[in-house]
């Protein structure tokens, strides 16, 4: 059976749709209807935090298309996943997204996911909230060389194709810089891997976030 709440906070009206561990929230801002989908792991409990990741998803409210690197069983990964359209958004929306997770979960460290060009939105989101996102994940990475600097104190993963030369290049140049600075980073080249990494959906990747992001899940 399927659950209507309603919350009231600053600058911010919610609708929540409940079914099992998978919930549609509908955030108002900007006169505008932004539709999340947040997912929480199985055997979710409230004494608990848990890891957050942000993905691209739900594009032009459609609910039907998710972030297909969460693969086919997103709860099965121990994180709290968010698929929305937030990247596409005035970049001041994504506070109330931030507000309204804190709120109403056990969140752990927050980090953001983009795949192809919404790769560049996930670091340009990063660079603003440095003291609310913990990390980026780049699929593949694609930080901007103006704004390396304000990734000082998040984790980086930047995960590309080995086929995908071009992507390839700029992840390695990019790994380069933030070596350079001494930032925490990883670049994980996907043997035969292509620019859209579909093979790494679901488990694969929680693998490798696992183990690079997550000392304990």
């Amino acid at each position: 059976m399927n659950l209507v709440c309603k919350f009231m906070l600053p600058f911010l009206f919610v609708a929540i749709t409940v079914t099992a561990q998978s919930e549609v929230v509908k955030l108002n801002f900007e006169e505008k209807r932004i539709p999340l989908r947040i997912t929480l792991p199985k055997g979710y409990v409230t004494d608990k935090d848990y890891p957050v990741l942000i993905g691209p998803g739900l594009d032009n409210g459609d609910l039907n298309i998710g972030c297909r690197y969460f693969g086919q069983k997103p709860d099965q990964h121990g994180w709290i996943l968010v698929e929305s359209s937030i990247h596409m958004e005035n970049r001041q929306a994504v506070a109330s997204l931030l507000d309204y997770l804190e709120s109403n979960y056990n969140t752990d460290k927050v980090f953001i996911l983009g795949f192809s060009a919404n790769s560049v939105d996930a670091f340009s989101i990063a660079s603003i909230y440095t003291d609310r996102i913990d990390g980026i994940i780049g699929m593949p990475g694609n930080p901007d060389s103006r704004t390396i600097k304000s990734h000082k104190d998040q984790q980086i993963v930047m995960i590309v194709g080995e086929r995908d030369a071009y992507w390839k290049k700029k992840a390695q140049r990019a790994k380069v810089l933030l070596d350079n600075e001494g930032y925490q980073n990883e670049l994980v080249v996907i043997p035969n891997g292509g620019h859209i990494l579909d093979e790494l959906a679901g488990k694969p990747l929680f693998t490798i976030l696992n183990r690079a992001l997550v000392t304990e899940n």
